[in-house]
């Protein structure tokens, strides 16, 4: 209960520093300690209500420079006080040194912190967590060293949060009156890898554990994957790495590919192709990195490929295309807002707008293709062998190109994602947890493959009758020793 108190009222802080509310006096240089932060804001809360007293505090980030946390003292805090018989509260903004704003609220009551309680400072807080646990600054999130204090039956307690040796998020928890540790944890990833499970079939086996598989593709007997090797909560791109099996997995090669890798994909002569964040290559290999066929100035947000190898990229709302394997592209402009788009083997362009209609490229503009129910939402599109799939809330639908001819797939559960491997079809229920195999042939019925509910499923892809599952790692706060 305590927990979700303080989450309710961090929403409320965020929601009010992005809005700004009430900004008074001009701000100083100056980073503060956290019993300076407290003192400040005391200050403002006395005008506020004389019997005003302090319940909660935390430093916010920031990207205005200075230390950091690393001496004890930050640029921006959010304080929030409360008076006896008041439902009310005054949410206090400070940065550099001034206060920044303030807000009267409701909230939950989190009882009064007392002030004579308060002996040690943020400085030599994070000292000591430096000193015993190594804490370094958080780099990815909640940069640098952070502090939170919050009192509960009389126990308060500051919390020093950076990262450990390993690059998990830590906190160091503090009484705030002894200094003593009372508590230390970190994030630590559970999960990750990816598996192998012959369609079926309950058994299965997990390699590269505790790796965020952000990527597989499998085709004859080549397995591709890549990823992060060493993810943290809130970076998947520290450590990235690409390799691939030649035998369906039983063993493993490293890919020369230096940089994230966004997207890669078979063409039908099981040449190897890979997207980074602003580059396409072709031909990669174990021994080769093959032959650069497009480099951007912006990032690659999305990629589509056809049967035939087909590209079409999509980079700051525009789309590059080619139908010569890169030899050269061609730039299209669309004329409103769009979510999805595709490229069909005759190398013709699709886009889904964000008002579900689905707009095709010719040679004069772009026209609209009829589907069959105009009222209905659309949630995803995909082109395989110049068929045309679409999926909404009242099931999928799919059309040879040219023909606007459309047939039906009931569906029990609503597909809200396509995923598209070579010239197989996988459809995502919301938040990926159940995987069906959409079939592109008349005649088949989807089938379940998967139910996604005990890992994070980034990617998924099948050949014959094994499944190949790329998932992340999830975490969870693990006890540390007290030291």
């Amino acid at each position: 209960m305590r927990l979700l108190k303080i989450t309710a009222c961090m929403l409320v802080i965020f929601l009010l520093i992005v809005n700004s509310v009430d900004h008074e006096g001009m701000a100083s240089d100056g980073e503060i300690t956290l019993k300076e932060a407290i003192h400040l804001g005391l200050e403002r809360a006395k005008e506020w209500n004389e019997n005003a007293y302090l319940t909660f505090l935390t430093s916010v980030d920031e990207d205005m420079g200075g230390t950091r946390g690393e001496t004890g003292k930050r640029y921006n805090w959010n304080l929030i006080f409360e008076a006896p018989g008041i439902e009310k509260q005054l949410f206090v903004f400070i940065s550099k040194g001034e206060i920044s704003g303030t807000h009267k609220g409701n909230g939950p009551s989190l009882g009064e912190i007392k002030l004579e309680d308060i002996k040690f400072d943020s400085p030599d807080l994070v000292k000591i967590a430096k000193e015993i646990y190594g804490l370094q600054k958080s780099v990815d999130w909640a940069t640098g060293y952070h502090f939170t204090f919050d009192g509960e039956k009389d126990k308060h307690t500051v919390k020093v949060l950076g990262n450990d040796k390993n690059g998990l998020f830590t906190g160091i928890t503090f009484d705030a009156k002894k200094g003593e540790i009372v508590a230390a944890s970190h994030k630590v990833p559970i999960g990750g890898g990816v598996i192998k499970k012959r369609l079926g079939s309950t058994e299965s086996e997990i390699s590269k554990k505790g790796k965020a598989i952000m990527g597989v593709i499998a085709e004859n007997n080549y397995v591709v994957l890549w990823g992060d090797k060493k993810p943290t909560q809130f970076s998947i791109t520290k450590q990235p790495f690409m390799e691939w099996s030649r035998n369906n997995g039983e063993t493993w090669e490293k890919l020369p590919v230096n940089n994230y890798v966004t997207h890669a994909w078979f063409d039908r002569n099981d040449q190897l192709y890979v997207a980074t964040e602003n580059e396409i290559w072709a031909g990669v290999t174990s021994k080769n990195k093959g032959k650069k066929i497009l480099s951007l100035d912006h990032p690659i947000e999305k990629v589509d490929y056809s049967s035939n190898n087909h590209l079409a990229v999509l980079s700051s709302e525009r789309i590059y295309y080619t139908t010569n394997h890169g030899e050269s592209w061609e730039q299209a402009i669309v004329p409103e807002p769009f979510s999805k788009f595709q490229i069909t083997d005759n190398g013709v362009l699709l886009v889904l707008t964000g008002k579900s209609k689905i707009l095709q490229k010719t040679n004069d503009g772009w026209k609209e293709i009829a589907i069959p129910n105009s009222n209905d939402a659309l949630l995803d599109m995909k082109v395989i062998n110049n068929q045309l799939f679409i999926t909404s809330k009242s099931g999928i639908w799919i059309s040879v190109l040219k023909e606007e001819i459309w047939r039906k797939v009931q569906m029990d559960e609503v597909i809200f994602h396509f995923h598209k491997k070579g010239e197989k079809l996988f459809g995502y229920t919301y938040r990926g947890e159940v995987i069906y195999s959409i079939p592109t042939k008349v005649g088949s019925k989807p089938e379940k493959v998967l139910d996604a509910v005990e890992f994070v499923v980034s990617d998924v892809d099948s050949v014959g009758d094994t499944l190949w599952i790329a998932t992340m790692p999830d975490y969870s706060w693990e006890d540390m020793t007290i030291h």
